[in-house]
């Protein structure tokens, strides 16, 4: 799933200076995927911005969250995370809660990545105390809330927060964000075996991308089609859509979307019977997600790596691959995941 987007500027739109040219021309590279661009244009923002007076440090403290949400997408996790606390204690110093509660609101993303979805949830609370007057941000952690959701197995939970997303999405006449509030509904389709809807609802998502340029997700929505293609057994489409996605992400440099679509490969090539490649597939999407810190997509990879294994009649390597899986899940609080890996387990040992 995806987490919120960033929002658009909550900067004043003029007098444009020329810290706020560098932030609008940052995030426009941003969303077209071009991060070493956008990374400059941050930079050179919060350089100019940080000497300013109140308008200019909103200008640095919103780059410095903006930078920081690209360098986690490259993989660059900690210099992410230190630079969006200290956009988080900027903001309370200048007591703007809008900043402030944007700058939970990506620290507690990051909390998902790395598996910690109790401390994402306490980030979430605390941003939504400080979003009574912003319905982009309420919106952006009401997605959010609804991954954790999802995460834990609880789809209608997760329905509800997207819904309400989507809602807040549209009172602030955010695109993007309602972009992705329809990707995040797709995907809860897809658990729920409603594929048309979530074909509905990921076509919704891919028009808006589009018009809004952005690639990443474009990507996206592309990857979660291949999705409904394999659970539809149409496995020469999921392939295609697959493999178109992952040279985007490729392309861009999203670390973490390149381990999900080498996973959704490798599970199209175990289906075609082409079990080599898709061992190869499965293992590079466990290393990425490894290096990544990504813990849900380590798990998926493995359990999928163990299911072609019990299948080749290699049923050590499954054993260890499911048991490797199950603690993942567990950390997690997946119970459904926790369940299907048991259910998996239980036919190894029968």
């Amino acid at each position: 799933m995806t987490p919120g987007s960033e929002e658009r500027s909550v900067i004043a739109e003029a007098p444009q200076t020329a810290a706020q040219l560098l932030l609008r021309s940052g995030t426009g590279h941003d969303r077209a995927g071009r991060f070493e661009e956008a990374i400059a244009a941050y930079e050179q923002a919060i350089r100019i911005a940080q000497m300013g007076g109140r308008k200019q440090r909103r200008v640095m403290i919103e780059a410095v969250r903006r930078l920081a949400v690209v360098r986690h997408r490259r993989n660059e996790v900690e210099e992410a995370r230190i630079l969006c606390h200290r956009s988080f204690e900027e903001a309370r110093t200048l007591e703007d809660p809008t900043l402030a509660g944007e700058a939970l609101n990506a620290l507690g993303g990051f909390d998902i990545e790395t598996g910690d979805l109790e401390a994402a949830c306490d980030r979430y609370q605390a941003a939504l105390e400080l979003a009574t007057e912003a319905p982009g941000l309420r919106g952006r952690i009401e997605q959010n809330l609804g991954i954790v959701a999802s995460i834990r197995g609880l789809h209608d939970q997760a329905d509800s927060h997207f819904r309400r997303a989507l809602e807040a999405f549209e009172q602030h006449r955010d695109e993007a964000g309602i972009a992705i509030a329809y990707h995040n509904l797709g995907i809860i389709g897809i658990r729920r075996g409603e594929f048309e809807e979530a074909e509905r609802c990921f076509a919704a998502s891919a028009a808006r991308a589009s018009r809004g340029g952005e690639v990443y997700l474009e990507g996206l929505c592309e990857l979660s089609r291949a999705e409904v293609a394999h659970r539809r057994e149409h496995y020469s489409t999921a392939l295609r859509l697959a493999e178109n996605a992952l040279e985007v992400f490729e392309q861009i440099g999203v670390r973490i979307a390149q381990a999900r679509a080498y996973r959704i490969i490798g599970m199209v090539l175990r289906e075609s019977g082409r079990a080599a490649l898709a061992e190869d597939r499965l293992r590079t999407a466990m290393g990425i997600a490894r290096e990544s810190g990504a813990v849900l997509e380590e798990a998926e990879a493995a359990r999928e790596l163990a299911q072609l294994h019990q299948s080749t009649g290699r049923t050590g390597d499954a054993v260890a691959l499911l048991g490797s899986a199950r603690k993942l899940f567990q950390r997690l609080g997946a119970s459904l995941d926790l369940q299907e890996t048991d259910r998996l387990i239980a036919e190894l040992a029968a």
